[in-house]
């Protein structure tokens, strides 16, 4: 009798369907010339110790937590929610749709958004804004109406992910407090220029910092069927 076939641990499942995936990086780089929010100090790495002069290389980081690709928790505006330590994974962690709304030239409306079905409760927004070079703050970047967020509240959304510092141009924070109200998961800053509309596995994991409102992330999307 030939010997039974040992069965494939997840890790060993998981390393094979990666092998064979398309993986996008979805992230924006975090550098002293990163575009952040037009009130916030530019990010600082400084070099603390370098070679040869000193036995190892160490910087010392000094930015916001909304610079770069962030996860914005409900603490943001509530101090009676979630922390970004407090998120559920998976929040973070899950097939998700990417919605094509690149035909937008101004600001997002729920009937833009009625155009195409939502499938799923992770959901991340590609517009014009993906294909932005960030050498600078756009005031004209594409933004969302209160109504949006609503809608997409309504259909199910629990995450949702943006291609810009904020949803809204002047600071308000009306559509922050539309999604955050009910604790939906926000994902500030992600670079969809190379992500078709579709379904992927989405990976966000902010970095654990405790008690605070936000967290610098990375993201990816996995393009495989297998792996959702």
């Amino acid at each position: 009798m030939a010997p039974a076939k040992a069965t494939p641990t997840a890790l060993e499942i998981l390393s094979t369907a990666l092998a064979s995936s398309n993986v996008i990086d979805i992230s924006m780089e975090l550098n002293e010339k990163t575009v952040v929010w037009v009130a916030d100090p530019q990010p600082k790495l400084i070099p603390v110790l370098r070679q040869p002069l000193a036995p190892v290389n160490f910087t010392w980081l000094d930015f916001g937590a909304h610079a770069g690709t962030h996860v914005d928790a409900p603490f943001y505006l509530f101090l009676d929610k979630w922390t970004t330590d407090q998120i559920p994974l998976d929040r973070l962690i899950g097939t998700c749709q990417v919605i094509d709304l690149t035909e937008v030239a101004d600001v997002i409306t729920s009937d833009h958004l009625k155009a195409h079905e939502i499938t799923r409760p992770i959901v991340l927004l590609r517009t014009k804004n993906s294909f932005d070079p960030m050498e600078a703050y756009n005031p004209r970047h594409v933004a969302m109406t209160v109504e949006a967020a609503e809608y997409c509240i309504q259909q199910g959304v629990t995450t949702l992910g943006f291609d810009y510092q904020s949803f809204e141009r002047d600071g308000s924070n009306d559509v922050h407090h539309a999604f955050l109200s009910k604790s939906v998961t926000l994902v500030d800053n992600l670079r969809l220029k190379d992500a078709a509309a579709g379904e992927y596995l989405f990976i966000c994991l902010p970095v654990k910092v405790t008690g605070i409102d936000g967290a610098p992330a990375r993201a990816i999307l996995i393009d495989n069927p297998e792996l959702r």
